[in-house]
């Protein structure tokens, strides 16, 4: 069991970033999972990503774990606390009381590596989509996708949605992600993955520098 740790909000989350650090440092190198793999816990989210933050940030303190990097979204304000500013101040809140060191403002778009004080390892944060606007993974994968054929799916997916005649789901909080769902569910194999869609290039990761460069920062 690898001690480099990659926490994220859900089951598919893990997916998409456990392909994506096979691609980047190899297969088992990191562990990325989910708040519902710790102690139990009966619920994914943001929420219970940050609540249980401190049962991790503890075991980097009796090294059950080497390097921590945590990936959330930003969501929308001002639903549930959304919004980057939201939820990077309840993400540091936590660090700072396990003696972490938060500069005056976040390395927008770098995405963050706190120091501790007492020299624990440091933890990495990226609050999605850019670390910086807010949003959620679904609007960093539309970036990813710059393929013409991909793109012209995508502006189908964007029409469709616009001309839908009721829209039984908030479009202010959650278009990126009917969009992008949408745009799954036209590839070679409906429902495609978005594990599967990074494994076979739909998306383009020379799109995510600044993401890419925030992970191997945070895992080097």
């Amino acid at each position: 069991m690898s001690k480099w740790k990659l926490l994220v909000e859900g089951k598919e989350d893990k997916d998409f970033f456990n392909s994506y650090c096979e691609l980047i440092f190899g297969k088992n190198k990191v562990e990325v999972y989910p708040p519902t793999t710790i102690n139990n816990q009966s619920g994914d989210g943001w929420a219970n990503l940050i609540k249980n933050l401190p049962i991790l940030l503890a075991e980097l303190e009796d090294k059950s774990i080497e390097k921590l990097g945590i990936i959330l979204d930003a969501d929308y304000p001002p639903d549930n606390s959304g919004g980057f500013s939201q939820r990077y101040d309840k993400v540091t809140e936590k660090l700072v009381a396990m003696g972490y060191v938060i500069p005056n403002s976040p390395k927008y778009q770098q995405g963050d590596i706190f120091t501790h004080s007492d020299g624990l390892p440091n933890v990495g944060i990226w609050i999605m989509p850019n670390h910086q606007n807010d949003g959620m993974l679904e609007d960093f994968v539309e970036k990813l996708i710059i393929d013409t054929t991909q793109t012209s799916l995508l502006q189908h997916a964007v029409e469709a949605i616009n001309n839908l005649p009721n829209k039984l789901f908030n479009p202010q909080l959650h278009t990126s992600k009917a969009k992008v769902f949408t745009w799954r569910a036209w590839q070679d194999k409906p429902g495609c993955s978005l594990s599967r869609a990074l494994h076979k290039n739909i998306l383009d990761r020379n799109q995510a520098s600044n993401f890419e460069a925030w992970l191997t920062n945070t895992f080097k």
